[in-house]
Protein backbone atom coordinates (compact mmCIF):
# COMPACT_ATOMS: atom_id res chain seq x y z
CA UNK A 1 0.00 0.00 0.00
CA UNK A 2 1.05 3.49 -1.02
CA UNK A 3 2.96 5.65 2.09
CA UNK A 4 4.40 8.69 3.42
CA UNK A 5 7.16 9.14 4.95
CA UNK A 6 8.83 12.20 6.59
CA UNK A 7 12.26 13.02 5.34
CA UNK A 8 14.99 12.44 7.86
CA UNK A 9 16.87 15.00 6.53
CA UNK A 10 14.49 17.72 4.86
CA UNK A 11 15.75 19.45 1.81
CA UNK A 12 14.84 22.32 -0.43
CA UNK A 13 12.80 19.81 -2.68
CA UNK A 14 10.80 17.85 -0.74
CA UNK A 15 9.79 17.41 2.85
CA UNK A 16 8.18 14.52 2.76
CA UNK A 17 8.34 11.54 0.40
CA UNK A 18 5.45 9.80 -1.15
CA UNK A 19 6.45 5.79 -1.33
CA UNK A 20 5.21 2.63 -2.75
CA UNK A 21 5.17 -0.68 -0.40
CA UNK A 22 5.39 -2.83 -3.67
CA UNK A 23 6.85 -2.74 -7.44
CA UNK A 24 4.94 -1.00 -9.94
CA UNK A 25 5.28 -1.96 -13.48
CA UNK A 26 6.94 -5.01 -15.60
CA UNK A 27 6.97 -7.65 -13.74
CA UNK A 28 5.52 -5.94 -10.52
CA UNK A 29 3.23 -6.25 -7.39
CA UNK A 30 1.02 -3.55 -9.53
CA UNK A 31 -1.04 -2.75 -6.07
CA UNK A 32 -3.73 -0.22 -6.61
CA UNK A 33 -2.50 1.79 -3.92
CA UNK A 34 0.68 2.16 -5.24
CA UNK A 35 -0.32 2.12 -9.02
CA UNK A 36 -2.60 5.30 -8.29
CA UNK A 37 -0.03 7.22 -6.75
CA UNK A 38 2.79 6.38 -9.54
CA UNK A 39 -0.18 7.22 -12.25
CA UNK A 40 -0.81 10.29 -10.17
CA UNK A 41 2.72 12.05 -10.51
CA UNK A 42 3.37 10.75 -13.78
CA UNK A 43 -0.12 12.53 -15.01
CA UNK A 44 0.72 15.48 -13.12
CA UNK A 45 4.53 16.26 -14.70
CA UNK A 46 3.41 15.13 -18.57
CA UNK A 47 4.25 17.81 -20.13
CA UNK A 48 5.09 20.01 -17.62
CA UNK A 49 7.69 23.11 -17.91
CA UNK A 50 10.78 23.29 -15.55
CA UNK A 51 12.93 25.92 -16.17
CA UNK A 52 11.82 26.56 -19.56
CA UNK A 53 11.90 22.70 -20.89
CA UNK A 54 9.56 20.35 -20.72
CA UNK A 55 10.08 17.89 -17.87
CA UNK A 56 8.69 14.83 -19.47
CA UNK A 57 6.26 13.43 -21.54
CA UNK A 58 4.85 14.00 -25.20
CA UNK A 59 2.29 15.08 -26.98
CA UNK A 60 -1.14 13.92 -26.54
CA UNK A 61 -3.23 13.52 -23.31
CA UNK A 62 -1.64 12.36 -20.05
CA UNK A 63 -1.61 9.17 -18.91
CA UNK A 64 -4.72 8.10 -17.31
CA UNK A 65 -5.17 7.35 -13.07
CA UNK A 66 -7.04 4.02 -13.21
CA UNK A 67 -5.22 2.21 -10.85
CA UNK A 68 -4.32 -0.34 -13.55
CA UNK A 69 -0.67 -0.72 -14.42
CA UNK A 70 -1.18 -1.83 -18.08
CA UNK A 71 1.35 -1.22 -21.12
CA UNK A 72 0.40 2.66 -21.11
CA UNK A 73 1.80 2.96 -17.46
CA UNK A 74 4.43 1.02 -17.98
CA UNK A 75 5.80 2.68 -21.02
CA UNK A 76 5.24 6.67 -19.16
CA UNK A 77 6.98 5.06 -16.33
CA UNK A 78 10.20 4.13 -19.02
CA UNK A 79 9.85 7.73 -20.25
CA UNK A 80 10.16 9.35 -17.01
CA UNK A 81 13.45 7.19 -16.37
CA UNK A 82 14.84 8.06 -19.55
CA UNK A 83 14.32 11.71 -18.77
CA UNK A 84 15.11 11.34 -15.08
CA UNK A 85 18.42 9.43 -15.57
CA UNK A 86 19.42 11.60 -18.65
CA UNK A 87 22.20 9.69 -19.95
CA UNK A 88 22.56 7.68 -22.71
CA UNK A 89 24.94 5.66 -21.17
CA UNK A 90 22.31 3.99 -18.46
CA UNK A 91 19.83 3.37 -20.56
CA UNK A 92 20.12 -0.16 -20.29
CA UNK A 93 19.02 0.35 -16.58
CA UNK A 94 15.54 1.38 -18.31
CA UNK A 95 13.32 -0.94 -16.44
CA UNK A 96 10.21 0.42 -16.34
CA UNK A 97 9.42 -0.44 -13.02
CA UNK A 98 9.02 1.93 -9.61
CA UNK A 99 10.34 -0.03 -6.88
CA UNK A 100 9.78 0.50 -3.41
CA UNK A 101 12.52 1.79 -1.45
CA UNK A 102 14.35 -0.21 0.87
CA UNK A 103 15.34 1.60 4.72
CA UNK A 104 18.09 3.62 4.70
CA UNK A 105 18.92 3.67 0.79
CA UNK A 106 18.51 6.14 -1.93
CA UNK A 107 20.69 4.59 -4.72
CA UNK A 108 19.88 1.41 -6.56
CA UNK A 109 22.23 -1.82 -5.83
CA UNK A 110 23.12 -2.64 -9.80
CA UNK A 111 22.69 0.90 -11.29
CA UNK A 112 23.87 2.79 -8.59
CA UNK A 113 20.91 5.14 -9.80
CA UNK A 114 18.34 6.85 -7.39
CA UNK A 115 14.97 4.92 -7.25
CA UNK A 116 12.68 6.35 -9.69
CA UNK A 117 10.47 7.05 -6.49
CA UNK A 118 12.26 9.53 -5.88
CA UNK A 119 13.06 11.32 -8.95
CA UNK A 120 9.11 11.23 -8.99
CA UNK A 121 8.44 12.76 -5.41
CA UNK A 122 11.60 15.12 -6.12
CA UNK A 123 10.32 15.98 -9.72
CA UNK A 124 7.02 16.99 -8.47
CA UNK A 125 8.94 19.27 -5.83
CA UNK A 126 10.97 20.69 -8.55
CA UNK A 127 8.43 21.62 -10.68
CA UNK A 128 5.36 22.36 -8.32
CA UNK A 129 7.28 23.84 -5.28
CA UNK A 130 7.96 21.78 -1.99
CA UNK A 131 4.86 23.08 -0.62
CA UNK A 132 2.55 21.81 -3.03
CA UNK A 133 4.31 18.77 -2.73
CA UNK A 134 4.02 18.42 1.00
CA UNK A 135 0.49 18.92 0.44
CA UNK A 136 -0.45 16.08 -2.15
CA UNK A 137 -3.68 15.59 -0.87
CA UNK A 138 -4.98 18.61 -2.08
CA UNK A 139 -3.93 18.94 -5.55
CA UNK A 140 -6.50 18.10 -8.23
CA UNK A 141 -6.55 15.10 -9.89
CA UNK A 142 -5.19 13.58 -6.58
CA UNK A 143 -6.77 10.07 -6.38
CA UNK A 144 -10.12 10.34 -3.47
CA UNK A 145 -9.73 6.79 -2.74
CA UNK A 146 -5.73 7.20 -1.70
CA UNK A 147 -6.81 10.35 0.76
CA UNK A 148 -8.58 8.09 3.72
CA UNK A 149 -5.12 5.84 3.15
CA UNK A 150 -2.13 8.30 3.11
CA UNK A 151 -3.65 11.29 5.26
CA UNK A 152 -4.66 9.65 8.57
Amino acid sequence: MALVKLREDPGTTIRVIYLVDGTVGRGGANRRDDVLLVQFFLNALWGKLNDGKTVFGGPGAAPAIDGVCGRITTGVIEAFQKWYWVQPARGAFIDGRVDPLPPGLKFGPVHKLPYTIIGLNAGFGLTFSVDRHARLSKEPGFPMELKSKLFV
